[in-house]
């Protein structure tokens, strides 16, 4: 199916005081259309800067960043939010919905900032939520729904652009056993359905559900193929 990310040589220092930190160390990683990957690593790994780079939230200091093709590495911030917007589906351990609107106004949010029109988002967003079997909680507040189906409303808004990579980030951290297997099937079937899936986690058992592992330590990759 292709290449759909590609790191070269990624480096990013912060300076928050008179020491620099170097978060990343020439990291090198790819991951193919289709695949499922695992990224684990401790506190101050340099796991959360490598997400943020992988997510287009960041930009590195040096090295070379091609996500479907496109050098991203470079972008202003502008041209970094549109691509962001159209190849990546975010889904986060906090589920951040928007207590005062319903699960469909949700998952529609993100459509409306792409700019596509009413009838169609509206559509999109019915059809996410019927994958996350939800049409019946479609006019429910965040506050009526537990955890897990929080999370899955979390999920319909991160897949109804129909973008070609899903990254999440310890999306099982805030639920309970159930409800976390459940979401990992999720992924899972996404997976199965070919999108690239970036599974960031500290759980070694959910780390466990992907095919191949890598690990970030010390700014460094580790494992299967980094």
């Amino acid at each position: 199916m292709g290449r759909m990310i590609e790191l070269e040589q990624i480096c990013k220092t912060y300076h928050p005081g008179e020491n620099p930190v170097e978060a990343l160390r020439e990291v090198d990683f790819r991951a193919e259309a289709g695949e499922l990957v695992a990224i684990t690593g401790s506190s101050g790994s340099g796991k959360s800067t490598l997400m943020n780079i992988l997510g287009c939230l960041d930009s590195p200091d040096s090295g070379r960043y091609l996500l479907d093709g496109i050098d991203v590495s470079t972008l202003d911030d502008g041209r970094l939010s549109r691509i962001r917007n159209e190849k990546i589906g975010f889904i986060f351990q906090g589920f951040h919905l928007i207590p005062s609107l319903t699960a469909l106004e949700n998952v529609e949010l993100p459509l409306a900032y792409r700019g596509i029109r009413r009838t169609d988002r509206r559509e999109l967003a019915r059809e996410a939520l019927e994958q996350m079997g939800l049409s019946r909680r479609a006019s429910h507040l965040p506050s009526q729904m537990s955890g897990g189906q929080q999370q899955r409303v979390a999920i319909a808004r991160a897949i109804a652009a129909r973008p070609p990579v899903i990254l999440a980030d310890e999306p099982t951290g805030n639920l309970d056993s159930v409800s976390g297997r459940a979401v990992m099937e999720l992924l899972l079937e996404l997976n199965r359905q070919g999108r690239t899936v970036l599974l960031i986690t500290h759980d070694p058992a959910i780390a466990a559900c992907a095919p191949r592992v890598v690990q970030v330590r010390d700014g460094c990759l580790t494992g299967a193929d980094a």
